[in-house]
């Protein structure tokens, strides 16, 4: 029997008496029950609006509302005061448990900490954990985690929940690095989906806990008609107002706890009978819950991430300039011809004057290894055809040569130009020292005869070396290597 069907008989069987252990005893189903779930996503270690979040949610609470707390995966990566602390991630986990969530789905960056300390993570959660399309291999089980959770509330109302989470379409994993998420295997999410069903079976309300993408979501909806809801993350994707599709209510807020999303669903007879959302502007807010606020201001006290290691002409902004100075750092720490980052790598848009130790880790939060592959000029074009095909887009930033993708208006790739530094084609009979992160040697798919070797040192690593040796900063005004003929889409930043 698949693990989704199992789950689902499980559940099934449990329908009379589950409830959820962060949720006091069910009383007798009331005839009418207003129910009100705060949802939050894609937060990225940004901890500073819990403290007006947690007071939101507790005046709800003393209102003697039926509330719900749900996180839609991506808690991780992106700030260091998370990802840097010993162990990574762990002043999310008392966040989270003081903040009472009752309910999350695991996110793609969930795994950026590395195995065991997501099963710490797990196990130390006040809160379940749903995905139905993880399937842990004997030994790789993760604590805590099941496909899909029965919650009553104080009131009486049952809620059936499940989780998703994403799978890239060349290799079934979720974006993150592959080694860690060794032991597991992956399902597509929307077939996942309907093995869920029967869940709706028996529950008053039927929500899906998604961490797949907006675009996703909405396919979801059109597929499955038996959901009340679905409380989506991965896309970033502000929903404001709450959209209905195909009869389902469709909510996502944003990024960053920018933003906090309120779904209201009011319950009559063991149905939903009304239902909508919003966000609501969480720097609007004004009250703070001090304890919060004093948990936040302990993570935020390192004063080592506070340290300037160089001051930059001018600030350092898109995606071209940054990547330009994170190659160019490659290349310099290890004596490299050629380094690629994949734009998804670079996770800020400017980098201030004055440039911390916070702002380097901030700017590149994965940890990600050296890698060293021996490539000729074919097998580079063979790494920039792959990642053009992801998106149909310009995706590698480069150092040690410039290159240009011909494309139709199908985008369909006519020819790459590689040219060195002095502006001259890029010679073709000979091999070149090429560095990669380890996650794009692991997850771009290009013919190379070298398999390539760690250098033992991370992307970050190489960059403060760089910035820290005095490098000229002067030259990443204005920069590009890489172009697209005829030019593709114009928001770069």
């Amino acid at each position: 029997m698949s693990r989704p069907a199992a789950a689902v008989l499980e559940l099934l069987a449990l329908l009379a008496f589950s409830s959820c252990a962060s949720l006091p005893p069910a009383a007798a189903p009331a005839r009418e029950s207003r129910v009100v779930i705060f949802h939050f996503n894609d937060v990225h270690g940004k901890i500073d609006g819990f403290p007006k979040v947690a007071a939101l949610i507790d005046a709800e609470r003393r209102q003697g509302s039926d509330v719900l707390v749900l996180c839609a995966g991506d808690n991780f990566t992106g700030n260091p005061v998370i990802d840097q602390y010993d162990p990574p991630g762990r002043p999310m986990l008392e966040l989270l448990n003081r903040l009472g969530v009752d309910l999350m789905t695991l996110g793609n960056h969930e795994f950026d900490v590395g195995m065991e300390n997501l099963k710490q993570f797990a196990a130390q959660a006040r809160f379940p954990l749903v995905s139905a399309n993880i399937h842990p291999q004997p030994g790789s089980e993760i604590p805590n985690l099941s496909a899909s959770r029965l919650l009553t509330t104080k009131s009486g109302v049952r809620i059936a929940a499940f989780g998703l989470i994403q799978i890239e379409p060349g290799n079934g994993l979720p974006s993150t690095h592959p080694d860690r998420v060794k032991g597991l295997r992956f399902s597509e999410p929307l077939a996942t989906a309907l093995e869920m069903k029967p869940l709706r079976r028996g529950a008053d309300v039927f929500l899906a806990l998604t961490h797949i993408g907006y675009e996703e979501d909405v396919k979801l909806a059109a597929a499955m008609p038996e959901l009340d809801a679905i409380i989506g993350g991965h896309s970033h994707t502000r929903v404001d107002p709450a959209e209905t599709v195909n009869g389902v209510l469709l909510a996502q807020a944003g990024s960053d706890l920018r933003w906090l999303g309120r779904v209201e669903l009011l319950v009559r007879g063991g149905r939903v009978v009304a239902k909508k959302g919003g966000l609501i502007d969480v720097k609007g807010l004004t009250a703070e819950d001090p304890e919060v606020k004093a948990m936040v201001a302990r993570f935020n006290d390192n004063p080592v991430f506070a340290r300037v290691i160089a001051t930059a002409p001018f600030a350092i902004e898109g995606k071209d300039a940054l990547g330009a100075l994170m190659t160019d750092a490659m290349r310099a720490a290890h004596g490299l011809d050629v380094a690629f980052q994949n734009e998804g790598g670079i996770r800020l848009r400017r980098l201030e004057p004055a440039i911390t130790l916070k702002d380097v880790y901030t700017l590149d939060p994965f940890g990600n290894q050296v890698v060293e592959i021996a490539m000729n000029a074919e097998e580079i074009r063979a790494l920039l055809r792959d990642s053009f095909a992801k998106g149909k887009e310009l995706d590698l930033q480069v150092s040690g040569l410039s290159y240009t993708i011909r494309t139709d208006s199908e985008l369909r790739i006519l020819g790459i130009d590689l040219r060195g530094p002095d502006g001259r084609p890029l010679a073709e009979d000979r091999d070149y020292k090429v560095g990669v992160s380890s996650y794009v040697a692991s997850s771009y798919r290009f013919a190379h005869r070298d398999p390539g070797r760690s250098l033992n040192a991370t992307t970050a690593e190489a960059l403060i070396r760089y910035l820290q040796g005095g490098a000229d900063l002067s030259v990443y005004r204005d920069i590009q290597r890489a172009f697209q003929d005829p030019p593709g889409r114009n928001d770069r930043y």
